[in-house]
């Protein structure tokens, strides 16, 4: 069986934590079918391109904590945290819990749910900001 844990891992430090935007890095990673669901949100891959690229503009430092990763499959479910630093210096704490679905060695769907742990409510969004 394919290891897609390392999948997700490798694409939230390619696509996630650098805080250079690249449309190859995300194409390497993610379906041009992609759609995610976040909090009620959804968003297709041009909203999720568009949502990285508005991410990056508004944080200068961002870490995720992989706690739980679990393959079945091609099903991979984990919770991980989210330490982000805003360019206005303001801080959070995100406990993030998603399933992602791979084809052909690419993401194709993520539904997740976030819980701030601690921080400026202002980032509330962070998961799907546009």
């Amino acid at each position: 069986m394919i290891n897609y844990k390392d999948l997700i891992k490798d694409s939230f430090k390619a696509v996630v934590e650098d805080l250079h935007y690249s449309q190859a890095t995300v194409d390497q990673y993610f379906s041009k079918n992609y759609r995610q669901y976040v909090d009620g949100k959804e968003l297709d891959y041009e909203r999720f391109c568009r949502h990285m690229r508005i991410q990056k503009q508004s944080i200068k430092g961002i870490s995720i904590d992989f706690k739980t990763i679990v393959q079945e499959n091609h099903i991979v479910f984990t919770r991980h945290i989210v330490n982000i630093t805003t360019v206005e210096n303001r801080t959070a704490v995100i406990q993030v819990i998603a399933e992602f679905h791979i084809e052909d060695n690419k993401i194709q769907y993520c539904n997740e749910l976030t819980h701030m742990i601690s921080g400026d409510q202002r980032e509330r969004d962070i998961g799907s900001r546009q």
